[in-house]
């Protein structure tokens, strides 16, 4: 359902073309410390698969914009917009988070290792915890999502910054 530009979905991932992206793939963020330093390359990566959505987060004139990032401008790594990376899967909406030492996935049940960098997603509206590559493993919806609530748009490099 489009009004204006927008897009209203439950589920991001369905209004993406299926021929468009491999299963997942890395991308580096040299926003953090650790992508600066390569001490930890791995927890630096933005983990890209074609299972969940790639939403940029924005804050524009006071208002929060959600732009829904194409697989192949995703798979860049770049973009013209500054702003947080949301990963939609399952209705969860995770986001890159520094983890300390006994953090455990709610995936695969294994242990967070402590590093430098963000080397997990966490759910920002339910909390749960998964490796980076786990987060499409997650077989729940979020019951507390606050997905509903964004107005997607869909992304376009020829954006004003």
């Amino acid at each position: 359902q489009e009004v204006a530009g927008s897009v209203s979905v439950r589920s991001v991932s369905e209004h993406r073309p299926e021929n468009l992206a491999r299963p997942g793939s890395f991308l580096s963020d040299s926003s953090s410390l650790s992508g600066m330093s390569a001490i930890s390359n791995f927890s630096t990566k933005t983990f890209i698969t074609e299972e969940s959505s790639l939403v940029l987060e924005t804050l524009e004139d006071g208002r929060h914009h959600h732009y829904l990032i194409p697989i192949q401008v995703a798979k860049r790594g770049r973009f013209k917009k500054k702003g947080t990376k949301l990963h939609v899967y399952m209705d969860h909406i995770f986001i890159a988070q520094h983890m300390k030492l006994g953090s455990c996935c709610s995936a695969c049940k294994r242990g967070i290792p402590l590093r430098m960098g963000k080397q997990a997603y966490v759910c920002r509206d339910c909390g749960i915890i998964t490796h980076k590559p786990c987060h499409i493993k997650v077989e729940t919806h979020c019951l507390q999502t606050s997905l509903p609530s964004m107005e997607l748009e869909c992304y376009n490099e020829d954006m004003k910054k």
